[in-house]
């Protein structure tokens, strides 16, 4: 949890706060226990860092792998038949029953009467999973105002930190899997999600050098990839287990730029999550990947919030980019998109 309130032209930090899930209350981003849930939501928001919340009006994210977000095209046909063209393009697309799902979309750039095609950023989610994180909220005593896909957040943090235009990459490497987007422009144009994650990292230190599970996140914490540190050896097994992700990763970023309609080549790539710190990583990215790599940190609009907290812009990116959404008071509302 982020909240962050206007200072002058930037932004300050006014309150933070994380707590871990039990194993089985969330399972691949769907709700199991909402009593248990909401009563973390509780404690979440009345016990935080620095100062309260001044506010129960909140922003919330839907788990990248139970949404579907996607750039498509249309014909230019905007009054009469958009509606029908917007469900007939999606159900080529989306592996979902439109009938029993939320659909939002935004028209991308200011298309001409001559155009023959529109291009629309679509998001989809079914209606429980989004029926669910509202009622947790209900329980939780917060108002629920917007809900984004984890990628539009994601991608608002970072892109905070680099110019918009043109093509970059996201790497999001969590607790329970990690999630890659690629934005174009200001847009989501990309995104999946993948089963390697930090704990599966901690699980195969656990495994190969016979250790309980806090000995194992500690030698992942201090050793990382550094080759001095444990003599290498924690590097030595960690690297092949991170390297099918980096070969996913340069698969996908061959697939869209063969894909891309404008032809837009990825520029860099920023890595965010918990998992984004270990130590030496964004190295073994560039030696695979040739395109700038950086650690996403609090956005240049944030003022600094102090040495205590600097360390943890990377974990918490999800909950910044949901911030940013409130505290720039964009509107909520446009036609009938959010």
């Amino acid at each position: 949890m982020v909240q962050l309130i206007p200072k002058g032209k930037k932004f300050k930090l006014n309150s933070i706060s994380s707590r871990p899930i039990p194993e089985g209350i969330v399972t691949d981003g769907e709700i199991k226990d909402l009593k248990v849930l909401s009563g973390l939501l509780k404690d979440l928001v009345k016990k935080p860092h620095l100062k309260h919340p001044s506010t129960s009006a909140a922003i919330l994210s839907l788990p990248e792998r139970k949404t579907f977000t996607k750039i498509i095209e249309l014909p230019n046909d905007m009054h009469e038949n958009f509606d029908a063209n917007l469900r007939e393009g999606l159900a080529e697309h989306i592996p979902l029953n439109l009938d029993e799902a939320y659909i939002d979309w935004q028209i991308i750039g200011e298309p001409k009467p001559e155009d023959k095609k529109i291009r629309a950023l679509v998001s989809v989610a079914p209606q429980l999973l989004v029926e669910s994180y509202l009622e947790v909220c209900k329980q939780a005593r917060l108002t629920p105002l917007i809900l984004e896909t984890e990628s539009a957040a994601l991608s608002r943090f970072a892109l905070e930190e680099i110019p918009g235009s043109g093509s970059h990459m996201i790497i999001d490497l969590g607790a329970n899997r990690t999630g890659i987007i690629i934005t174009e422009e200001d847009f989501v144009a990309y995104s999946s999600t993948l089963a390697i994650s930090g704990n599966q990292l901690t699980g195969v230190l656990q495994i190969k050098l016979g250790l309980n599970a806090n000995e194992a996140e500690q030698a992942k914490i201090i050793c990382g990839l550094d080759p001095k540190k444990s003599k290498g050896v924690v590097k030595q097994i960690l690297e092949p287990e991170l390297k099918p992700l980096l070969q996913k990763s340069m698969e996908i970023i061959s697939f869209y730029e063969e894909h891309s309609i404008k032809n837009f080549k990825v520029k860099d790539l920023t890595l965010v999550g918990g998992g984004a710190k270990l130590s030496h990583l964004d190295e073994l990215i560039s030696s695979m990947i040739s395109l700038p790599v950086r650690l996403g940190g609090w956005p240049s609009n944030l003022i600094n919030p102090g040495e205590k907290l600097l360390h943890l812009a990377p974990s918490y990116a999800t909950a910044i980019g949901l911030s940013l959404r409130g505290a720039q008071n964009l509107p909520w509302f446009s036609d009938k998109n959010l």
